[in-house]
């Protein structure tokens, strides 16, 4: 019965909804080589293919946007419903597309009726996932692409976290001791905190809980939401051309994020990454450019704590009362009542401190918490559909530049090539001026003069182009210095950025197989910055211990590469995490604790700081009379570090492996269901190296170590000399469904850095072996 539901690879589809036959070859991993006569047949089969290999996926996604999961999931989504309801993605969707030009709504019109294609005649190819969850899909509407996208933008959005979790630690602590612990923000001056701050109310902490427990509920999990690009020009590659080069981090799941295609149509050969759900390439090349992209990590969502009436139906403004916009909206839950709530927004956003009240998951909770408003670039008209049209059809620097102008959420820096020998990068990103340059808090919502003064123009945005270096890379470093605009306060460490450039720089010229090692590098700056701090703790220190002495030992011998069958990486490791704990929990209670280290790259950028200075109180342990200082707290830390290898995996320290510890599993939207289940749909788990520092870039939840979250989502690499050859690789494979051959035929090759050589000549295409598929008109 399983078999059934593969997808048909081979023979004729006949279907009314396009103008000219379409013949889709597939290779021996399931990647599709789409040949069409016109774009509205080319959409409609890369919306006929998404739909055949990951119906499921797209049909959860767009329900999580739409606020519909309780439709078919029951009780256990409300929360999750009740939050998109409340931020409003389905209103924005649908208002957005009116305002849209035609050539945007044919694109997105021919995807959704080969998503339909399928659907309407082929249900008997629905995956398991909708038969043991007991429904069908309903119709795909052109809008259910833009609350992908948006879903994405908000997957990648994490900047507001640190907002609330920054704000609730000063209220507790105070400003004096709380600004050793911000992040240095040297890039727009110093951390302005605001001097009312103390008398906000308790804010709500339930926007943040139901939005961890959506992302653990979809398997979006992780914060160093990132990834690596770089891009040489022709004298600083072998081949004398540009080559260029991307691994987007994200959230592993199975299926992965990605659905790799080539595309072909009259005036058109594309080739990329697609995201399921999504018509266009998002990540990928034409015949004239190549693209890349990593987050900007913009700080493009504010939050403000409001003052309402009694009735709360009116805000405070400048002393005076203006009226709330609000209205009920109604959630169907499945096996139970509908679910009735009031939604209020005012001229920033939605009040998004009501979207919780189910005490019994999240109990405990103080009452009388402030009414707090949220602000987010991405709730506003957007066009990214096409500025991915544009971009996908760029022939040149200014009409790519033209595509990323209409870019706005979430903020990408873009990274080019193209067939001239040019390079260059941009930032697509909508970035709000406000009055403090250096945000970092909740604002105050009673003033107007706390609202965003307008945005940065595009042609204000960072950008570069044919840089003398010869070359340009981004890893969600900072962008720009002294740029007069503030972009993020949440950038993430040095170390992956520094080690690509020390690659780049390492020798004159670099091939495709160089930039294959590069991608797959376990080799850690941040570790070589923190193990001097532990062997310098340590001297005429009297050790008893031969695991902690052996451990010394090894840690002054270590190459700082994270390899999974060393042991070094484990001490090390565990040590970091016991060190972060031993620094701040004491102070910071358990839940503020948490809350400060779940953005990973808040502690990796104030811990070297705290050591360096050597003069934080932070150091002290408050519980004890004993005053602490940095190198007890480091030695206390390695020796907890050791204890607790010794009672979790063996007495001898030649068992203490990182792999051990270390492991990356690909879980599906079913984990945890039952074992039977994850043996089924779990792609896993697998001992790996690397951690949250490397440019592979394999991290763990600081809170939850050490399962490997989150990293390269795929890898790509294209040398323009070799224009019909793409080196690309997926974690999983391009099928959805678990019985299929290409649920998981990438695998191994992407654990051992190994890479897929994907021939895009036509010829050669045509030629081959490879299945063919024909959608046929029907007259």
């Amino acid at each position: 019965m399983l078999v059934k539901t593969l997808p048909e690879y081979s023979g004729n589809i006949n279907t009314g909804n396009i103008k000219e036959t379409v013949q889709v070859y597939r290779d021996n991993y399931g990647i599709p080589y789409v040949y069409t006569q016109n774009e509205h047949d080319m959409y409609f089969a890369l919306g006929y293919l998404h739909a055949q290999e990951r119906l499921f996926q797209m049909d959860l996604a767009r329900r999580a946007g739409d606020g519909r999961l309780s439709e078919v999931l029951g009780k256990k989504t409300i929360p999750f419903d009740k939050l998109f309801r409340t931020i409003g993605l389905n209103k924005l969707v649908r208002e957005n597309y009116k305002k849209y030009d035609e050539k945007t709504k044919l694109i997105l019109t021919a995807y959704a009726d080969g998503v339909n294609e399928f659907i309407n005649t082929l249900s008997n190819k629905f995956t398991i996932e909708f038969d043991i969850l007991g429904y069908q899909p309903y119709k795909w509407e052109p809008e259910h692409s833009l609350l992908i996208a948006k879903l994405m933008a908000w997957e990648l959005n994490i900047s507001w976290w640190t907002d609330i979790a920054f704000t609730h630690l000063i209220q507790k602590l105070g400003m004096d001791k709380v600004k050793d612990v911000l992040p240095e923000f040297d890039e727009n001056g110093p951390t302005i905190i605001p001097d009312n701050i103390n008398s906000y109310a308790n804010l709500p902490m339930e926007l943040i809980k139901v939005d961890r427990e959506f992302r653990k509920f979809i398997g979006a999990v992780g914060t160093h939401i990132g990834s690596n690009n770089w891009v040489i020009n022709g004298n600083h590659s072998t081949s004398g051309k540009p080559i260029i080069a991307n691994d987007p981090h994200l959230s592993f799941t199975a299926p992965g994020k990605w659905y790799f295609a080539v595309l072909r149509s009259s005036g058109f050969a594309g080739e990329g990454f697609t995201l399921p759900g999504v018509p266009g390439i998002v990540i990928g090349k034409n015949k004239n450019v190549s693209w890349v992209l990593t987050n900007v990590m913009a700080d493009d969502a504010d939050f403000y704590v409001e003052k309402l009436d009694s009735s709360k139906t009116h805000y405070l403004l400048d002393n005076k009362w203006l009226s709330l916009n609000v209205f009920t909206d109604t959630i169907s839950v499945k096996d139970s009542g509908d679910v009735v709530f009031t939604i209020k927004t005012n001229h920033r956003g939605p009040i998004i401190s009501g979207i919780h009240n189910y005490n019994k998951l999240y109990p405990n909770e103080q009452q009388n918490k402030a009414d707090v408003s949220m602000r987010w670039t991405a709730l506003s008209y957007t066009n990214e559909m096409l500025a991915f049209y544009k971009i996908n059809h760029a022939k040149n620097w200014k009409e790519f530049n033209d595509g990323v102008s209409y870019f706005v959420s979430p903020g990408q820096n873009f990274v080019y090539a193209d067939d001239k020998g040019n390079i260059g990068y941009v930032a697509g990103v909508r970035l709000p001026i406000r009055k403090n340059n250096s945000p970092s808090f909740v604002f105050d919502g009673t003033k107007s003069e706390s609202d965003w003064k307008g945005f940065v123009t595009f042609k204000e945005n960072p950008r570069l182009f044919n840089p003398t270096q010869g070359f340009i890379a981004s890893a969600n470093n900072k962008t720009l210095k002294n740029y007069k605009y503030h972009i993020s306060n949440i950038w993430e460490p040095t170390s992956r950025i520094k080690r690509i450039t020390e690659l780049l720089e390492s020798k004159e010229v670099h091939s495709v197989d160089d930039f294959e090692k590069y991608q797959n590098d376990f080799y850690s700056h941040y570790a070589k910055r923190i193990v001097p701090y532990i062997l310098d703790a340590f001297n005429n220190y009297d050790i008893n211990n031969e695991n902690l002495k052996t451990a010394l030992q090894i840690l002054e011998q270590w190459d700082y590469v994270f390899d999974a069958s060393s042991q070094v990486p484990a001490i090390y490791s565990v040590f970091y995490n016991y060190l972060l704990k031993n620094i701040f929990e004491d102070e910071m209670g358990e839940n503020l604790f948490h809350e400060y280290i779940f953005v990973a790259n808040v502690p990796y950028r104030v811990v070297p700081k705290l050591l360096r200075e050597n003069k934080s109180a932070w150091f002290d342990n408050v519980t004890t009379e004993e005053i602490e200082d940095r190198d007890f707290i480091i030695r206390k830390s390695l020796i907890d570090a050791i204890k607790y290898l010794e009672e979790n995996y063996n007495k001898k320290i030649d068992y203490w492996q990182w792999g051990k510890l270390h492991k990356v599993l690909f879980k599906h939207f079913f984990h945890g269901a039952s074992e039977l289940l994850d043996k089924l749909f779990d792609i896993g788990p697998f001992k790996i190296g690397g951690d949250g520092t490397t440019v592979f870039n394999t991290e763990y939840s600081l809170n939850k170590p050490y399962l490997n979250k989150l990293g390269p989502s795929m890898r790509y690499i294209y040398d323009f000399d070799n224009p019909d050859i793409i080196n690309m690789i997926l974690p999983t494979g391009q099928a959805g469904n678990f019985f299929s051959d290409h649920y998981d035929d990438m695998t191994q090759m992407w654990l051992d850095g190994k890479y897929l050589k994907i021939n895009i000549n036509s010829e050669y295409i045509k030629n081959s072996d490879y299945e063919l598929m024909e959608l046929i008109p029907t007259k």
